[in-house]
Formats: C-alpha cells, sequence, structure tokens
C-alpha cells in the first residue's frame, strides 16, 4: 500500500533543518522496517512543527509504525488525525484503508466495512483494490450480508482475474453461509469415524469431499449459519465437547 508514497511529503528546504532532519530520520527508518525508531522520528518532527502542512503525512507514516509495534490504538488514533488534517491524495485513501485493516484483522467486520467504505469513495488509482474488495466481500459476508459480499467479491475477480486474492474471492463467493470443520481426512473411513463421534455428541455432521493436487481429502463439517458471530458460537459448542473447530467459507 505504501508504494510511491515516500515522495509525498512536502518536507523542503524551507523547513527548519532540525525538523527536516526529525523526519528524514524517521522516514528513513520506516523504510528500514525500524519501526519504534521511526515512530521517534516523526514523534520528534510533529512536536516540533504541529502545525506543519505536512503533519497529515506524517501523522499517517507514524501510525503505521505504531500498528507494526502492534499499538494498534495509537495507530488509530494517529489515522484519524491524519484524515483530520486533510492531507493530499492518497495519503488521505490510505489511512482509511488502513483503519479498516486494523477493524478487519480485529474481527470488527462492520467498522471495517465502514473505513473501507469511505476509501473507496475517493480516488482509487493507489490502493490496493485487489485486496480491499476481497475484505470488503469477506466483512460484509461475515455480517451475514451475503448479496453484497458477493457483488464485492464479483468485482474482484472480474477487475483482477490473475490477482491470488482473486483466487480467494472465488473460493468464497456465493457460498451462502459459514460451516464449522472438525477434521480433514485422507482416509474416508477416518472421516466417517470422525462422523460418528459428531453424531454420537448430538451434532448432525456433514461429508464433504475436496481435492487437494492429486488428493483427496475428506472433510467433516458441521452447520450452515449465516454469520460469523453464529459461526463461532458453534465453534464454542464443538471445542467444548473435544472436537477441534475451523471456521471455513
Amino acid at each position: 500500500m505504501l508504494v510511491g508514497a515516500a515522495g509525498i511529503c512536502g518536507c523542503g528546504p524551507t523547513k527548519k533543518a532540525e525538523d527536516q532532519a526529525a523526519f528524514d530520520d524517521g522516514f528513513t527508518a520506516f523504510q528500514a522496517g525500524q519501526w519504534q525508531r521511526a515512530a521517534d522520528g516523526f514523534t520528534r518532527y510533529l512536536r516540533a512543527s504541529p502545525q506543519s502542512p505536512q503533519r497529515g503525512e506524517v501523522y499517517y507514516y507514524r501510525g503505521e509504525a505504531m500498528a507494526h509495534l502492534a499499538r494498534r490504538q495509537d495507530a488509530l488514533a494517529d489515522f484519524r488525525r491524519a484524515i483530520v488534517a486533510k492531507p493530499p491524495q492518497p495519503i488521505e485513501a490510505f489511512a482509511r484503508v488502513a483503519i479498516g485493516n486494523i477493524y478487519y484483522e480485529a474481527g470488527d467486520d462492520a467498522k471495517a466495512v465502514e473505513a473501507y467504505s469511505e476509501a473507496l469513495r475517493g480516488p482509487q488509482d493507489r490502493l490496493p483494490m485487489d485486496s480491499l474488495l476481497l475484505r470488503v466481500g469477506v466483512s460484509l459476508q461475515r455480517l451475514g450480508n451475503w448479496t453484497s459480499g458477493d457483488k464485492y467479491l464479483g468485482m474482484l475477480i472480474d477487475r483482477y482475474p490473475d490477482s491470488s486474492w482473486a483466487a480467494e474471492g472465488r473460493r468464497r463467493i456465493r457460498i451462502g453461509g459459514f460451516s464449522v470443520q472438525t477434521g480433514a481426512f485422507a482416509s474416508l473411513a477416518a472421516a466417517q469415524a470422525e462422523a460418528e463421534r459428531l453424531r454420537a455428541a448430538g451434532f448432525r455432521p456433514i461429508l464433504a469431499d475436496a481435492k487437494r493436487g492429486t488428493q483427496v481429502l475428506h472433510s467433516v463439517r458441521v452447520g450452515k449459519v449465516r454469520t460469523y458471530l453464529e459461526a463461532t458460537y458453534l465453534v464454542g459448542q464443538l471445542t467444548g465437547a473435544g472436537f477441534s473447530a475451523l471456521i471455513v467459507p
């Protein structure tokens, strides 16, 4: 997402040398993946130049560094500061996508969709559109909005057919619900034995075959529920009964 963003900051020769040095140190560390040093450099710059016209970009970069440091609340705060500062595009859109990513990875799909949708209302030419369309589609599916989810997955498949994200989109489109898998077995007999264990525990198992390379795996699944929350509840029931459980589309 950051490819091509490095030259966006307008820090130029008119800025004080010490402010420029703080930004340069932070950005050099950022490019090297030295996240704490990057955050420290950007913090020094922002303290020295709180009204800088470039503060929106710097908040964004510091937010990315915070996200890599797993300081998610600090990252969210910086991305929001970046948006309020009205930086030039595509930085504002990047900040909205970054907010969406934090919520998506935390499983807060409603907030993820809200942030991603805001990003999609602006210029899209610099955004990671294939991964973005997949995440919007998946979040909508998790919320039980399968029609809208499939719409975004269809856009992904149509626009970026060769993307690895499109391959995942094809796997997820038009599935209509979530199941919970308790195992996948090379042996049909082993899968049938797992199914019997599930029946004995009061569940209704479903056997399905899937090809992985030249091997056929026999998966054992339970349920077909509309939302990810319902699937999570089913996971709890299964693990409580002593079964492994993995939510699958």
